[in-house]
């Protein structure tokens, strides 16, 4: 019976430690470097350039449901801000004016982290973009 386990555990242990690298594989999602940046570099002038070919559902707009008891309430898209210094930039328009050069990174965060990190934000996403010094 012990020869039987031996192997068994090798393969949990082996089938553990190959599952490591896709999670931290998927919270690179939410994260574009200046490396990775310039890998693509050759097609691209700005920091909109980078997101909208590397990263385009950054950009999406997203919807926000109704509230309860006010179905007469349109459902209202809301776009993703952009941060530089900890100062709110606007619109996702804001990245066109960042050259790639000046890219440490660009990191996106989900209407819940944007509220708990910047203050209320009526549900948007936000980018945070990370300049070279």
């Amino acid at each position: 019976m012990r020869v039987a386990t031996m192997p068994l555990l090798a393969l949990v242990v082996g089938a553990l430690a190959v599952g490591a690298p896709l999670a931290a594989q998927h919270r690179q999602k939410n994260v574009l470097t200046a490396e990775e940046i310039y890998q693509w570099k050759a097609n691209m002038s700005t920091a909109y350039d980078a997101v909208s070919m590397m990263r385009p559902h950054w950009l999406k707009v997203r919807e926000l449901s109704r509230l309860p008891g006010r179905p007469e309430e349109s459902l209202q898209g809301t776009q993703v801000n952009v941060y530089l210094n900890n100062q709110n930039m606007g619109s996702a328009e804001f990245l066109k004016t960042i050259p790639l050069e000046n890219i440490l990174e660009l990191r996106w965060l989900g209407a819940n982290e944007t509220a708990s990190r910047f203050g209320p934000s009526d549900g948007q996403a936000a980018i945070v973009v990370t300049l070279k010094r």
